[in-house]
């Protein structure tokens, strides 16, 4: 890890921002492959896929770029540490902190979204989905993207986590995002009771939030929207 990140001072600032949007490009492409594979659609893609949709995903790669490249100039600069000790106990506690933490941050921006109508403008783009595919997971504005970035970094520079804890983190957002956005529910009915699982958001939790919007803010549990009363 060490090396890559040595790899990575070396690099002038045109080629960290070509090598972050290559990396957020093909987690988008993955990301919208598995989701459509998900729900057996993968050989309707290119008639259920629009000019719109591939313009906006573009726009988030894009804008994620720079917030990826932000956040290796914060680390740069020391604003953001990571740990890079490899310790099972402290990646998965660090992981629990991140998801915890995060989805708390997420479920307080996406609830005042809703309620101000000067951002809720923004928002709207994404709400055009009743039903919503794995390309409209990357249907955001700006305004949204660099929102929600701004948040991500802003907890990474409050603690020294793991730099492995923050990779399970960044690979389980995009795992939630697909699964958010799928149109066939992944979890069984007969477990989907499980103590465990029923206070994870699954498809139905967020298909629901699409077309009630009122309810369902939460992104990866949901605790927040228990505790606030915001559940459907």
């Amino acid at each position: 890890m060490q090396a890559f990140f040595e790899f990575l001072s070396n690099c002038s600032l045109s080629s960290l921002f070509l090598l972050f949007l290559i990396e957020n490009a093909l987690i988008a492409i993955m990301a919208v492959f598995i989701g459509f594979a998900l729900d057996g659609l993968l050989l309707e893609m290119k008639y259920l896929i629009t000019r719109k949709e591939i313009y906006w995903t573009l726009s988030t790669i894009f804008f994620n770029t720079l917030v990826t490249l932000t956040g290796y100039k914060l680390f740069q600069h020391g604003f953001i540490i990571f740990n890079l000790h490899f310790s099972l106990v402290e990646i998965l506690i660090d992981f629990a902190v991140l998801i915890m933490a995060m989805d708390f941050l997420m479920y307080v921006f996406h609830w005042a979204i809703h309620k101000l109508s000067i951002i809720y403008r923004y928002h709207d783009l994404h709400h055009h989905y009743n039903t919503p595919t794995a390309i409209s997971l990357f249907v955001l504005h700006p305004v949204e993207v660099i929102g929600f970035g701004s948040l991500w970094l802003s907890l990474l520079s409050v603690g020294d986590f793991s730099i492995y804890a923050t990779m399970l983190y960044l690979m389980f957002n995009v795992s939630m995002g697909i699964i958010g956005h799928l149109r066939k529910e992944l979890i069984p009915k007969r477990i989907k009771t499980n103590p465990v699982l029923k206070w994870l958001a699954n498809t139905g939790f967020h298909v629901d939030h699409h077309q009630y919007e009122k309810y369902n803010f939460g992104f990866y549990t949901k605790i927040w929207d228990r505790i606030f009363g915001t559940l459907k």
